[in-house]
């Protein structure tokens, strides 16, 4: 598990809000801060809009840019909806420049030196393997591929993390090549489940699928007559009516259905919970942010939601993901080579090739999650070829144009089932278009209080600015040490644009504060929070107009260089700011 990326979520600290407003300030009967306490946030993404990233190629497969909002028409399950939100992106973003220093308050010292001018990274790629599933050659072979790409095609502004499904033997963002060599080379399988040798019945994850979801009547069969011709099921037969024969046989075939079915969920759960984690530790970073996903593939039958929500949330992320099929191009062998010593129903010819068309089926249907991330992403998927050199060339290439497009579906049942999307364009060329083919709806409406709560994560862990409320963001510093420093972070809000409600002849609102530190990887530090409530008389109110708000959040730190974010948003017109600075502490 990525520590970083989890702790993110939880530690959120709080802040000391002053008031600047007047000499007098108001009673504190009309201004009430919350007590402190660190914010349950549950990084969850808001139902009521849903986000689709539309890639359009020419005839050469070349990406065409230059479209705008009123070429595009979006289908839900066939119903034509209102694009309520649309931009345009393409590779490269602009690292955050460097913010001047305010003047510093009494009791505070500046900095004697300058601060240096500098940047955040432009570009993070993760290589994110899925040492669950892989075999080890398969993984050798990725391993080595992904050390030439590293080898040849990283540059400066970099940064370059290795993650696994497994959560072991990762390595964070980095520019050290040999850091990242030598987290390569110590990579291997990890099986999470226990490893049983040859087991009678044989039953694979995808037909216990079959046998508890689907009741397949061959699937059982099939797994029935292989118990039957097991030593144990023989030795059972002597002396053992066919009646209680055949229940034992059918709770030998349910046991172990269960256990294969449990085993498959519980690999698939693995890596779609580890992609989670990178995800929404990578909505942090700056700049440009892909994944390339490694892995043979898996099995998502009873998975299917949470891939459409992993989907959502890289959306929302403004992560791309690539995928790479680690097998290459494999020569399926449907029942396994001589050496796995399968276990057949020898006495039906039309059952052995029902277990090898399941077998099919299963190979052929674990890549399809691999096609999903990358097509609903906006990414590529490579496939079906041994030249994985070429592989990584082609999905660490940075990403081209892109569409983005939102909509709010109309009249939507909170029943959790799924909506198939359809993007197609207005104009005569003919393009091909690749877009995000459907979501799931939410089970059930999501509470006011909450989607307050993951507006305000999703804008802490974005780059995006927002400015729908008249902010100023301000930074102090003074160093105590060579390596110990106090930064402050001054952030003004101008409260005559703000909207009030009257109530008793008060005025209402409450406003949220959160100011983020990272690191110059773009790592989360440390964050604090305050919330405001005011009820404010008219006099009041007027006074505060006149000067407004300052809430100051101080770090104690290392010198460095880092990022800010910060955010604040209030509750009467749901308005949100979200700002970037970015400070230099000299060592």
């Amino acid at each position: 598990m990525v520590l970083w990326a989890v702790a993110a979520a939880s530690l959120l600290a709080l802040a000391v809000l002053r008031s600047r407003a007047a000499q007098e300030p108001a009673p504190s009967s009309e201004v009430t801060t919350s007590p402190e306490a660190i914010p349950a946030f549950r990084l969850q993404a808001e139902r009521n809009l849903v986000l689709v990233r539309v890639v359009v190629r020419d005839s050469k497969g070349r990406p065409v840019g230059g479209l705008q909002k009123e070429d595009f028409r979006l289908a839900d399950n066939g119903k034509p909806q209102t694009i309520s939100h649309f931009s345009v992106e393409g590779p490269g973003a602009t690292p955050v420049p460097l913010e001047p220093q305010a003047t510093p308050e009494p009791g505070l010292e500046e900095g004697e030196e300058e601060p240096r001018v500098g940047a955040l990274p432009e570009r993070y790629l993760a290589l994110f393997f899925d040492d669950v599933h892989i075999t080890f050659e398969d993984l050798a072979r990725t391993r080595l591929a992904a050390e030439n790409y590293l080898a040849n095609a990283l540059q400066p502004g970099d940064r370059v993390g290795i993650f696994t499904s497994s959560g072991e033997h990762q390595l964070d963002f980095t520019d050290d090549r040999g850091k990242l060599h030598a987290t390569m080379r110590g990579l291997l399988p990890r099986s999470i489940v226990a490893q049983r040798g040859r087991v009678c019945p044989e039953i694979s994850g995808y037909q216990a699928f079959l046998i508890i979801h689907r009741r397949e009547p061959y699937a059982l069969e099939i797994a029935k007559e292989e118990a039957k011709s097991c030593d144990t099921a023989t030795q059972l037969q002597l002396g053992i009516p066919p009646e209680a024969l055949e229940r034992i046989v059918d709770s030998v075939v349910h046991s172990e259905a269960l256990r294969a079915l449990n085993d498959f969920q519980t690999e698939t759960g693995y890596a779609l919970r580890a992609l989670n984690n990178l995800v929404r530790g990578m909505s942090a970073l700056p700049g440009e942010r892909s994944i390339v996903l490694l892995s043979p593939g898996f099995l998502t039958l009873t998975a299917e939601q949470d891939v459409s929500e992993l989907v959502e949330r890289a959306l929302r992320a403004r992560v791309l993901i690539n995928t790479l099929d680690a097998k290459g191009l494999a020569a399926f062998i449907p029942l396994g080579d001589v050496s796995q010593d399968p276990v057949l129903p020898a006495r039906s010819a039309f059952l052995v090739g029902k277990k090898a068309q399941f077998s099919l089926d299963r190979f052929n249907m674990s890549t399809d999650v691999l096609r999903v991330l990358a097509h609903d992403t906006g990414g590529l998927f490579f496939g079906n070829s041994n030249d994985l050199d070429e592989g990584f060339r082609r999905l660490g290439t940075r990403p081209t144009v892109y569409y983005l497009l939102a909509f709010s579906p109309q009249n939507l049942k909170f029943d959790g089932k799924l909506h198939t999307l359809k993007v197609s364009l207005n104009t005569r060329e003919k393009y091909t278009i690749q877009a995000r083919s459907g979501y799931f709806a939410p089970s059930q409406p999501a509470d006011a209080a909450v989607q307050s709560k993951e507006e305000i994560e999703q804008a802490v862990f974005s780059r995006d600015e927002v400015k729908e409320l008249p902010v100023a963001v301000n930074t102090q510093f003074f160093k105590l040490s060579d390596t110990q420093a106090k930064l402050s972070v001054l952030t003004h809000l101008d409260l005559k644009l703000l909207l009030f409600r009257k109530e008793n002849g008060r005025n209402l609102n409450n406003l949220t504060f959160v100011t983020a530190l990272f690191d110059r990887d773009g790592k989360y530090l440390a964050g604090k929070e305050k919330r405001v409530e005011f009820r404010l008389l008219d006099v009041s109110l007027a006074k505060l107009s006149q000067s407004g708000i300052t809430a100051r959040m101080s770090f104690d730190i290392p010198p460095g260089t880092y990022l800010i974010r910060q955010v604040v948003r209030d509750s009467e017109g749901a308005q949100l700011s979200a700002l970037n600075r970015t400070v230099e502490i000299p060592f």
